[in-house]
Parts: C-alpha cells; sequence; structure tokens
C-alpha cells in the first residue's frame, strides 16, 4: 500500500526550486553589473557577460494506474552558466592602462539596459514561484479543514 502522504509537500518543493534557480540568476546578473566598466586588450579580455542555462528537475514517481515508476516534473535547477560570446566594445582611449599600441581598448559586452531587463524578468519569476507558494500553502490548509470538518 501506498504512502498516502507521499509527495503532499512536493508543491513547496518546486516553488522553492524556482526561487532557489532565481536567486542564483539574479547572482550573475550582479556580477554582469558588477564588471560593467571591466577593460582589455588582446592580450587581456575584459569581463565577458554571463548568462544561466536552466534544466527541469525530473523525480521518480510511482504511477497508481500502471503500478511502475515513472518521471514527473520537480522543478528546475541551475544547469551551467556560459559565457556570452559576443564581441566586445572598442573604444579609442590612447591614454588608457589597457590601451594597445594603437590607443585601443576593449569594453565589456556587458549592456546595462540588457541587465535591467534581466532582473526585471528574475522580479516576475520570483513573485510567481512565491504566489505558488502561496497559492499551495492555500490548498492544503483548506483540505486539512475539509478533512476535520468531516
Amino acid at each position: 500500500m501506498q504512502d498516502p502522504m507521499q509527495g503532499v509537500f512536493r508543491g513547496f518543493d518546486i516553488a522553492a526550486a524556482g526561487l532557489r534557480a532565481e536567486q542564483q540568476r539574479s547572482e550573475v546578473v550582479a556580477a554582469n553589473l558588477g564588471n560593467l566598466h571591466s577593460t582589455g586588450n588582446a592580450a587581456k579580455e575584459p569581463y565577458r557577460r554571463k548568462t544561466v542555462v536552466f534544466e527541469e528537475v525530473l523525480a521518480d514517481a510511482v504511477g497508481a494506474a500502471n503500478g511502475g515508476a515513472s518521471k514527473v516534473g520537480a522543478g528546475t535547477k541551475l544547469a551551467k552558466v556560459v559565457e556570452d560570446q559576443s564581441p566586445f566594445p572598442v573604444f579609442f582611449q590612447p591614454g588608457h592602462p589597457d590601451a594597445d599600441e594603437t590607443g585601443k581598448v576593449l569594453g565589456s559586452n556587458v549592456d546595462v539596459f540588457q541587465e535591467l531587463a534581466e532582473l526585471s524578468r528574475v522580479e516576475r519569476s520570483f513573485d510567481a514561484n512565491l504566489q505558488a507558494l502561496r497559492t499551495y500553502r492555500t490548498m492544503l490548509q483548506n483540505t486539512i479543514t475539509n478533512m476535520s470538518t468531516r
């Protein structure tokens, strides 16, 4: 016989996984913004913008209908952090410490407006995961209330 409480908190786990993933994405955006003004040259590259790649987390579940194990969604996680391979902007600043013999300096490929848009997406996703947590909590509270009044 299966445990009737098996998986009852899975909704919390899924939303918490989403919150953790968004926290990691916000840390990458913060690192990008912190290194916005990094410079370099042909010998030393400036800071290269980083982005995150998420992957779905699957968990084993026992299927009641077929009696076998199957995979169900269990949230998301950070799969890897990749570097943006877009070209570096080139500036002409002959007196700069990173200037080459022609006076050219490479700037970071971080775009402040792109990062601010990314922060906005992080905020919306974070809010959505918090709302999912609250909704799931309310569903469980209603279930417990309905079970205790019978």
